[in-house]
Parts: C-alpha cells; sequence; structure tokens
C-alpha cells in the first residue's frame, strides 16, 4: 500500500510538472514570436513591471521584468499586485453607470440633489461634470492642502470638508481639468445613493462580477500577498524608493492595485454586457470632451480617454502613482488588448504611448 502510495504521488508530481513544463514552453514560444516587444522594454533602462497583450481574450505576449521588491531580490512575476493609479477612475466610472442602470442616479442631475452641505460655488456642478472632468473642481496636486492629504492618514469625512473650501480652477460645465478631487467626491457620491462602502459596493458589483480576485483598494495597514514596492529614478540616475503616498486618500481616483491578469478580465466591462446594457456603455465611451492634457486628437468620455477617427477607434487610461505607472489600452474593433504595469517611474515617461503604437501596428495588419 505504501508503495503504491508512493508511485501515486510521484505520478502527480509528474503530470503536474510536465503540464508545468508545457506551459512555460508554450509561452515562451508566444513570446518569442513577438521579440520586438521584447527589445522595446529591453531599451528602456532600469525597467520592471509585467506587460500583456491580447487578442480576442487569448494572451499572445506576457512578460515579467525585474523586481517587485530590490532589497530583498524578490522578482516580478504574472501574480505579482501594482499599484495602477487613474486606471481606478474608470473603475469608480463602471460604479456611478451600474448606480444609474439601478435607477438610484442620473447622471444630469446635480450633485446637489443627492448630496447636501456643498458651498454655492458646487451649486451647478452634475455628475456628468464630476465623470469628464469639466466639474471645475481642482486636482490632488493643484493645491498645498491636497498634497498634505497624500501625506498622512485622513478620512473621507476630513479630506470633503477640505474639498469643500477649495476654490474651483474654473466655472463648472465649461473646460476640462483633470480632477482626482473629482472622482474622490463621486465615491462619496456612491457611497451616499448605494448605502454601501466604496470598497465593497466595487467588489461586489464590479470585481466578483469579472472574476478580477487580485483588485482592490490600496490600504498601507493591511497585508497584501504580491504588493509590488514602488522605485523612482533620482536625477543621477540611480533607483530609490519613490516617496510615500497615503492611498487611501485617493479614493476611486487613483487607490487601486491589480494584476495584468485582473486588468484582462477588467476589459470585458466594455467588450460585453456582463455589467451595463450597450445603452449604459455606450454613454460611457461617448467622446464628451477634449483631452486637453494629451492633445487635441483625445476625447474624454466617463472614466476613459477615447481615440477615434477613420483609421483607429482606441479606448484606454492611463495611471500613475509615486513608483508606479500603469497602461489600460483597448482596440475594440480590432479585439486588441495591451496592458502594463510598472513599479518604476522611468525616464522614458512616453513609453506608454509608444508601446501601444507598436503593438498597433503590428497586430492590425493581420487582424
Amino acid at each position: 500500500m505504501k508503495l503504491f502510495k508512493l508511485f501515486c504521488f510521484a505520478l502527480v508530481v509528474t503530470l503536474a510538472w510536465s503540464c508545468n513544463v508545457k506551459d512555460t514552453d508554450k509561452q515562451e514560444t508566444i513570446n518569442t514570436e513577438h521579440q520586438e516587444f521584447d527589445q522595446f522594454f529591453q531599451n528602456i533602462e532600469n525597467f520592471s513591471g509585467n506587460i500583456l497583450v491580447a487578442v480576442e481574450g487569448e494572451t499572445i505576449y506576457s512578460k515579467s521584468i525585474g523586481y517587485a521588491n530590490r532589497e530583498l531580490s524578490v522578482k516580478n512575476t504574472l501574480d505579482t499586485k501594482f499599484r495602477i493609479g487613474s486606471i481606478s477612475k474608470p473603475i469608480t466610472a463602471l460604479a456611478v453607470m451600474i448606480l444609474e442602470e439601478q435607477g438610484l442616479l442620473k447622471t444630469e442631475d446635480k450633485l446637489s440633489a443627492y448630496i447636501s452641505g456643498l458651498p454655492s460655488a458646487w451649486e451647478t456642478i452634475t455628475v456628468h461634470q464630476l465623470l469628464t472632468h469639466t466639474s471645475g473642481l481642482g486636482h490632488l496636486t493643484d493645491f498645498n492642502e491636497t498634497k498634505e492629504l497624500l501625506l498622512m492618514p485622513t478620512s473621507m469625512e476630513d479630506a470633503f470638508k477640505i474639498f469643500k473650501k477649495l476654490p474651483l480652477v474654473n466655472s463648472s460645465g465649461n473646460n476640462f481639468h483633470y480632477s482626482g478631487i473629482g472622482y474622490v467626491v463621486l465615491t462619496i457620491l456612491i457611497e451616499k445613493v448605494s448605502n454601501t462602502p466604496y470598497d465593497i459596493f466595487v467588489q461586489e458589483e464590479i470585481f466578483k462580477k469579472l472574476q478580477m480576485i487580485n483588485s482592490e483598494g490600496d490600504d498601507p495597514n493591511k497585508l497584501v500577498l504580491n504588493r509590488a514596492d514602488g522605485y523612482k529614478i533620482n536625477s543621477e540616475g540611480v533607483v530609490e524608493n519613490a516617496d510615500f503616498n497615503y492611498m487611501p486618500a485617493k479614493r476611486g481616483a487613483g487607490d487601486m492595485i491589480s494584476t495584468v491578469g485582473d486588468l484582462l478580465k477588467f476589459e470585458k466591462a466594455f467588450s460585453t454586457n456582463v455589467l451595463l446594457t450597450e445603452k449604459t456603455l455606450n454613454k460611457m465611451i461617448t467622446p464628451y470632451t477634449t483631452d486637453l492634457d494629451i492633445g487635441n486628437h483625445v476625447k474624454y468620455g466617463y472614466g476613459l480617454d477615447i481615440v477615434k477617427n477613420d483609421s483607429i477607434n482606441m479606448i484606454f487610461h492611463t495611471g500613475g502613482a509615486p513608483g508606479f505607472e500603469a497602461l489600460f489600452c483597448l482596440y475594440p474593433e480590432k479585439g486588441i488588448v495591451i496592458i502594463a504595469c510598472a513599479n518604476i517611474r522611468p525616464k522614458n515617461r512616453l513609453w506608454r504611448t509608444d508601446f501601444p503604437e507598436l503593438v498597433y501596428s503590428k497586430l492590425s495588419k493581420i487582424r
């Protein structure tokens, strides 16, 4: 009997090893077909992170580069969790649209219809304007008061009191001004109308339905398996630990952590009707204003950048946090998905633009 059990154990181990070898060989074979993608990141000095490219839901390229923790020599793997910065915004926008479908709010309504005690300057601000960065509210880095919020634990109630004392950067409804404050306010709205904490609402209504089991808000006090540390490159070209940010202060605007695999699952929110009806989804990806921070050719919908012309149809969002940069890019008509998460901010800050161009130039020819 003991010999039989030993034989079975050995067989299981052998089969598992064999499957693992086959999977590894398959991935290496896939990646060798796209050596120019490897070369792209090899040319970025000190790059560290994960990259994934998929076509019609099938991964055709994935790569882990560098270290999740340099001091302990822990390498990045496809399970590594990164801060995704402003890619948190389309998650928040989705939550708002889910609430609209549930009949609990309307994007055309004024914020004051749901939240009382707002300053007079906010009385004309609508939910639509918050989603499209046309509310007139500033960004989290626009004011000394909000910069300080990112350096220490602060309750959302206290943060909201500070927000309400700040001046508008322009009149609401007229101009695009990228606003992290606006998206933090949206999380307060979500909690108000759903009567549910923001993190729980997102987990139940988005992450669970998309099977995004490795995504959540980044809490510095919580032990998180496989969470990467962030790094920066100083003026002398030396890699250092990134500056501290209290991520919960960016709740709904830039606080999420995720993996490239989970962000591939997130793509289903826009290519299927698993979360939203086609009508509501089309409302979300309608270009309403110009993203002046990127260029006149880039429009902004609800939590998403949009480029659509005679030659290209693309929706995307980038993300950044101290020590981290991220990219979530979709070409709906081609079925191409490009995802990248870095735990360093390289000198080449245009890599999140240049890499999608490289991928699209190659894959669009055969799609």
